[in-house]
């Protein structure tokens, strides 16, 4: 996809509900792409590479958004075919309403050079690899509110910006301007904001 296939849309198109649990500000965040100074590089199995976000470029976004309101638990692990594997749950709070999600990470069990006594392959730290999968489930729990959903739903992503009349139409400085935005609304918005263009517009004259 072209960086530069960018969807407008304003704050009211954002949602069907009335009352978003998330605000236009949150919404502009995980709409938005990831920044490419935050995205990563690694070896895909099979070949070719994949491209990622870290477990700390996560927890800043979640911590930008929800104002450090939120809780990440860990309701289940295990190791199995060589795998660490974490199931999690991402619990965050916003505007009076509570956003839970649930998903699975994993992580390839790295070894010791060489076998025990008995000829079995010694792990280098189970520790390390079930928190390096607590991460993973983070992630992708995260993916699931839409945080770095341009990295890891890429085929369904579109960035969208989120469209502020009020500050465009602040900004205006002549009738002509104000026209162009009236001219860019939708019916519904024109609706929404006739009284705020309308006070503009006398600040004008």
């Amino acid at each position: 996809m072209k960086e530069n296939n960018l969807a407008l849309i304003s704050a009211e198109d954002l949602s069907l509900v009335d009352d978003n649990s998330l605000n236009a500000n949150q919404l502009a965040q995980i709409l938005k792409r990831t920044p490419k100074a935050y995205v990563r590089k690694r070896p895909a199995k099979g070949g070719g590479t994949w491209d990622y976000v870290s477990g700390g470029y996560v927890k800043k976004v979640l911590n930008l958004m929800f104002g450090w309101d939120w809780d990440f638990e860990v309701l289940e692990d295990k190791i199995m075919h060589d795998e660490a594997i974490v199931k999690g749950r991402l619990t965050c709070r916003s505007n009076g309403r509570t956003i839970i999600k649930t998903q699975y990470g994993n992580k390839d069990i790295m070894y010791k050079r060489g076998t025990d006594e008995n000829g079995n392959r010694v792990p280098l730290s189970i520790g390390n690899d079930l928190k390096s999968a607590a991460t993973d489930c983070l992630k992708k729990c995260a993916a699931e509110i839409g945080i770095a959903a341009d990295i890891y739903n890429k085929d369904e992503f579109k960035e969208i910006q989120v469209k502020d009349w009020i500050k465009d139409i602040d900004k205006a400085e002549t009738s002509d301007e104000l026209d162009m935005i009236w001219s860019a609304m939708s019916a519904k918005e024109q609706t929404n904001y006739q009284e705020v263009i309308n006070k503009k517009q006398k600040s004008l004259k």
